[in-house]
């Protein structure tokens, strides 16, 4: 089971108390209690939270480099996406054991059954501005459970790094991917994605540009 990267000890603040709470002390919620605090209205519409590892956590703010990199994204897969076998999920729910991610993008095969949200993915992609240190440190042994490729775009330091041969603990094969390099799937046909073109466009109307 993936745990989360939480310090030994985590402090909460609440209404001008201190408490000091060790991991074994949270509760963790199975999915079933999750969909349940879902179902009843306990988030609002604006609240973008998703579970990982059992914990509640609160999703990274989107920003425009982040919105940018995801259309382009979009765009490019439904171009080269076999369609008829795969689907392109955007921001929707993985259900991987104990955790319930929403990936920025997913592969899934179109054929696959399921009874609330996808167990198994080909491709799982996350873009990160602000998220990168969970994207590359937390997410990597949940999806290991799911997902037969890991991809996060860091945004930050212009690179895309790629997850392969996953394991119980998470994935053997990682590398980065620089920008203005080509890149190509392995779990999925796609054909080469020009990472320098993705990296452009998210840095669009931005007032920065590629290093």
């Amino acid at each position: 089971m993936a745990k989360a990267c939480w310090p030994a000890g985590t402090e909460t603040r609440m209404a001008g108390v201190s408490i000091l709470v060790q991991v074994p002390e949270l509760h963790q919620l199975s999915i079933a209690e999750y969909h349940r605090l879902v179902g009843c209205g306990a988030f609002d519409e604006d609240t973008r939270v998703e579970l990982i590892d059992g914990l509640v956590v609160d999703m990274s703010p989107k920003t425009p480099q982040h919105e940018n990199a995801v259309r382009w994204l979009i765009d490019w897969l439904v171009d080269h996406l076999d369609r008829s076998r795969n689907q392109l999920m955007v921001s929707a729910p993985l259900t991987i054991g104990t955790s319930e991610p929403e990936p920025d993008l997913a592969i899934i095969k179109r054929a696959q059954p399921t009874l609330e949200h996808p167990t198994r993915a080909l491709l799982v992609i996350e873009v990160a501005v602000t998220s990168s240190d969970r994207d590359l440190r937390t997410k990597p042994a949940v999806y290991a459970q799911a997902a037969e490729e890991y991809w996060v775009v860091d945004l930050e330091r212009q690179c895309l790094v790629v997850h392969r041969d996953r394991t119980k603990g998470g994935y053997d094969a990682i590398t980065t991917v620089p920008a203005g390099e080509v890149l190509h799937a392995q779990s999925v046909e796609l054909g080469p994605l020009p990472t320098g073109d993705l990296f452009t466009a998210a840095l669009a109307k931005t007032g920065q540009s590629l290093s």
